[in-house]
């Protein structure tokens, strides 16, 4: 018996990130800072001693002014995310020469692994990721771009604070979750805190 086939994931996320795209660079710019600055209010943020970001892509909220201004500023360890197999780490960045293209053509920290983040140091100091994602929620579903690396990487990192930043426009009314999806702690846009 033929049926009304659900929506595919691929479907809505294509639907949210043609969403996404459609912002111009001036208003990803904008409303990127204000995503900042609702970040640098919350104690989660305040307190984490150590940050790993993600260096934006294509249309995401932007973090590279974000990586730019904390690394000036010297306060936190930033971490940035590298791609290996089908697998993320996060590796210690100083300044923006530690950045080099990689997966996707993305910027990516070198491969140092005296400068890894690791389980012990998730242990030894507070810290706080931000994550990345094509469609959201309001009960903090999220669906990635499909190849589950921030998935992975906190179902191994439990009890990382975990905020996912995101432009208004990506939040949808229901995000298909499957068990292995983890939601973050918060996620914030250019106009609410979704916790």
């Amino acid at each position: 018996m033929e049926g009304k086939e659900p929506i595919s994931k691929q479907s809505i996320r294509t639907k949210y990130l043609n969403f996404r795209n459609n912002l111009t660079a001036g208003e990803r710019r904008e409303k990127s800072k204000r995503i900042w600055e609702k970040l640098k209010a919350e104690p989660a943020y305040q307190n984490a001693q150590a940050v790993l970001v993600y260096m934006d892509y294509r249309s995401e909220v932007m973090t590279t002014g974000l990586v730019e201004e904390l690394l000036a500023d010297g306060e936190k360890r930033i971490f940035a995310p590298r791609v290996e197999g089908m697998d993320i780490h996060f590796y210690e960045v100083n300044s923006m020469e530690d950045f080099e293209p990689g997966y996707q053509g993305i910027r990516e920290p070198k491969e140092e692994w005296e400068k890894l983040f690791t389980l012990q140091m998730m242990s030894e100091m507070k810290g706080l990721i931000l994550v990345p994602g094509a469609v959201f929620d309001r009960q903090r579903g999220r669906m990635g771009y499909g190849k589950g690396f921030y998935d992975r990487f906190l179902a191994e990192y439990i009890g990382l604070q975990s905020v996912a930043l995101a432009f208004s426009c990506q939040i949808a009314k229901k995000v298909p979750v499957e068990e292995h999806d983890i939601r973050p702690d918060l996620i914030i846009t250019e106009n609410e805190m979704i916790r």
